[in-house]
């Protein structure tokens, strides 16, 4: 008797533990339910009471961690998320929610322990691999970064945030040659994918600036109802490339209107207006060049200069950016010494001699922009600072803003003479200094450079003597280009090595005909002349119709009426070199 009434009560608990069970279950469902349905209150209230009734359930602390981590609210929602993974150390998907905690709470190696917890009880969980290599990249682990994001798409082909963050990572690889046929191969396989078309297009415009193609992936992503401002974002750039400015402004406002705080599309939406001379809307948003990751960080102990009265006070303006931007943004530098009691210029150490001459009354530092701040302690008090390229913001609003000058930057009067008496030798007629490659792989070079022997045409006209003004080796194109065609073209390299020699002899040229480089820079801000033959779609300084420059009014623009197609521009220049020995 004694047995079955023991048996009996037995059975009446475990009855109702799994009637309690049960419960937990159906509630969890419906917390569940509400999260998933975007009722985060209701949510909270359910996962909180099953809490009360069951402290130990991994699965409402994960839910309960996971929406205060969703608020933003990292400490609490570590604090939930850590008991879920401590009662449950193979719950894969609390793991990841820790590590999203610890990553946005800027603990990356928390973070990435937390994803490797995951995958070690799920090796098959995405968004873990995706995860993991977020953060990698964050720690410049790019090779290992790229694997992580691989492995992803290996486990779910599209998952397009994994994708998307892949492909940006092979741009920072150089473009391994397997990624072009990686995603060849995801586009066969999914046609209907419109994010592996958005990826296309990405890589399209970014890897071998190929702008038409890439707009015709970007269509087709939106065609397949893709969406989003970086997509549109992108789309905006390639058009620009395309120099279809009206096409790429309405691209970046319609990302805009999706992510209005998007500080790329914002940045390149500021390169479109400045490029057609809406410089008054485009000053503000060009700021944003100064969080970019590729901007390096200035902290200097001074506070932002913001355009008011200087009267008295001494300004620090220091370098950003390269060499070209420093010369044309120097044209500003004027404005600043007038207003200013001192002016204290930080530049380029090539450029220091030059601007020592050229501003003779501030005080010019030439340096790294990658050094360190000890020579600022051999300076009178300073009141404020700016980093050059914002002079424009106060200085730079309308057309009419920009001065007619002949010449802000002043060379070595000597060694002018000294370059004129060299040239001279050369035998009579124009002596034109020539520069056909500019930029680096990061910044178009493919796009906006030509090969010299592509200037044949301008080089075999008769009664000009043509002068290298191209930085890097290139004596053996020259060679080449001598011993094919018979062309010379002259090189002096003591005028190449040395800056402030270059200026001489680019002031004592009669001409500069040159590709998109700091030697157009150069050769505006020393009032000489120069002709730009510039791509479809220019860096923003040039402007995209055939004018003088805003900043260089002796600066004439031949710009490329399709990308790439650098025959007409060629030839354009060769009857106007012709025109201009005739004149002669």
């Amino acid at each position: 008797m004694l047995v079955q009434v023991f048996k009996h009560a037995v059975s009446a608990l475990t009855e109702r533990g799994s009637r309690r069970s049960a419960d937990l279950a159906s509630l969890l469902e419906n917390a569940c339910a509400l999260a998933a349905a975007g009722d985060s209150s209701a949510a909270e209230a359910a996962f909180a009471a099953i809490l009360r009734q069951s402290p130990a359930s991994a699965e409402a602390l994960h839910g309960l961690g996971r929406l205060q981590g969703m608020r933003g609210e990292w400490a609490l929602a570590g604090q939930n998320l850590a008991k879920a993974v401590q009662l449950r150390p193979e719950f894969a998907e609390a793991w990841v929610d820790l590590g999203n905690v610890h990553q946005m709470s800027g603990s990356l190696e928390d973070a990435m322990a937390a994803y490797r917890r995951a995958l070690t009880a799920d090796d098959t969980n995405a968004l873990a691999w995706c995860n993991l290599g977020i953060c990698q990249q964050k720690r410049t682990e790019l090779a290992e970064a790229s694997s992580s994001f691989r492995r992803a798409l290996e486990l779910n082909p599209r998952f397009g945030l994994a994708l998307r963050h892949w492909v940006s990572l092979q741009e920072m690889l150089a473009w391994p040659k397997d990624a072009h046929d990686l995603l060849e191969r995801r586009a066969r396989a999914a046609p209907d994918d419109g994010e592996i078309q958005a990826a296309l297009g990405f890589m399209l415009l970014k890897h071998g600036f190929r702008p038409a193609e890439a707009v015709a992936h970007f269509d087709r992503a939106l065609a397949l109802g893709a969406t989003g401002a970086e997509l549109h974002g992108n789309r905006g750039i390639a058009l620009q490339d395309l120099g279809r400015i009206d096409d790429a402004l309405a691209a970046y406002e319609t990302a805009l209107a999706l992510e209005p705080e998007n500080r790329s599309v914002r940045f390149h939406r500021a390169l479109a207006r400045l490029l057609v001379h809406d410089f008054e809307n485009a000053w503000a948003d060009y700021e944003l060049r100064l969080l970019s990751e590729d901007h390096p960080r200035r902290a200097f102990p001074y506070p932002r200069w913001d355009g008011s009265g200087l009267s008295g006070k001494t300004i620090l303006v220091y370098a950003e950016q390269g060499l070209g931007d420093e010369i044309m943004f120097a044209s500003c530098l004027p404005d600043v010494v007038a207003r200013a009691g001192h002016c204290v210029i930080e530049c380029n150490e090539k450029l220091a001699p030059i601007f020592r001459r050229s501003f003779p009354t501030a005080t010019v530092h030439g340096g790294s922009q990658h050094d360190d701040q000890a020579w600022l302690s051999q300076m009178s008090p300073i009141d404020c600072c700016t980093p050059i390229g914002s002079l424009p913001l106060y200085f730079r609003n309308r057309l009419a803003d920009f001065p007619s000058h002949d010449g802000y930057l002043k060379a070595d009067e000597e060694r002018v003479a000294h370059w004129r008496q060299v040239l001279e030798s050369l035998g009579p007629g124009l002596k034109v200094g020539i520069s056909w490659r500019g930029g680096t792989c990061q910044t178009r070079q493919s796009y906006r450079s030509l090969p010299l022997e592509s200037l044949a045409p301008i080089l075999e006209v008769d009664g000009t003597h043509f002068v290298n003004l191209q930085y890097g080796e290139c004596r053996q194109e020259i060679a080449k280009l001598q011993a094919a065609q018979d062309l010379t073209v002259h090189d002096f390299p003591e005028a190449i090595a040395d800056y402030d020699e270059t200026a001489a002899l680019v002031t004592a040229l009669d001409l500069v005909i040159s590709v998109c480089t700091a030697a157009v820079q150069l050769a505006g801000a020393l009032g000489r002349p120069v002709w730009v033959l510039a791509p479809a779609g220019p860096e923003w300084p040039f402007g995209i119709v055939e004018c003088p420059m805003p900043w260089h009014p002796s600066c004439r623009v031949f710009r490329q009426s399709a990308p790439l197609a650098w025959e007409d521009v060629v030839f354009r220049v060769r009857n106007e070199l012709i025109a201009c020995l005739d004149e002669n």
